[in-house]
């Protein structure tokens, strides 16, 4: 398990694999919102300063902060950053606990699961429509949908392989 990404010695195969899934996305969602406020200041000088507005920016921007949200759900899942009400489990016994987080998680698996499959077949059906600025495919801001869902399947299996199994106790921002 992991604190405030200061590993443990308890990390296994798992632990340590979602922690470099976690970190590449990190990194890749970070690149991406600095693309974005870049253009976003882009779209801002050259609407006000040059008076003639980009017809590129304001797609990019929308496009990048689909991809970051997606992306996002996979990278915060493993850190409990997703909302999450606990007020059941806190009264359960840790046997019933165990259970009802097992039942949580397949539903949760069978969800991200139907959304990858959908996601991917959403996106190839709308391959061949362009954006309206880019005329860039469609499918690839679609690919979001199948690729965020598909990296949150891979990081809730690593979770129930890792050493933390119940990953709605990593939140760190309760309120007494």
């Amino acid at each position: 398990m992991t604190t405030n990404n200061v590993p443990t010695k308890t990390e296994n195969w798992a632990d340590k694999s979602a922690s470099v899934i976690e970190k590449a996305l990190d990194w890749i969602i970070g690149s991406m919102m600095f693309v974005m406020c870049a253009v976003i200041a882009w779209q801002i000088f050259s609407r006000y300063v040059l008076k003639d507005m980009s017809s590129w920016s304001e797609e990019v921007a929308r496009f990048l902060m689909v991809w970051i949200s997606l992306l996002g759900s996979a990278a915060v899942l493993r850190r409990g950053g997703h909302v999450t009400v606990t007020i059941l489990l806190d009264y359960l016994s840790s046997k019933l606990k165990r259970r009802v987080l097992i039942i949580r998680d397949l539903l949760m698996l069978a969800t991200l699961l139907s959304m990858t499959y959908y996601g991917w077949e959403f996106a190839q059906i709308n391959a061949v429509q362009l954006s309206a600025a880019m005329d860039i495919p469609m499918s690839w801001v679609y690919a979001s949908l199948w690729l965020g869902m598909g990296l949150c399947v891979v990081i809730l299996l690593l979770i129930r392989l890792g050493s933390q199994s119940d990953w709605t106790s990593g939140s760190t921002d309760e309120h007494p």
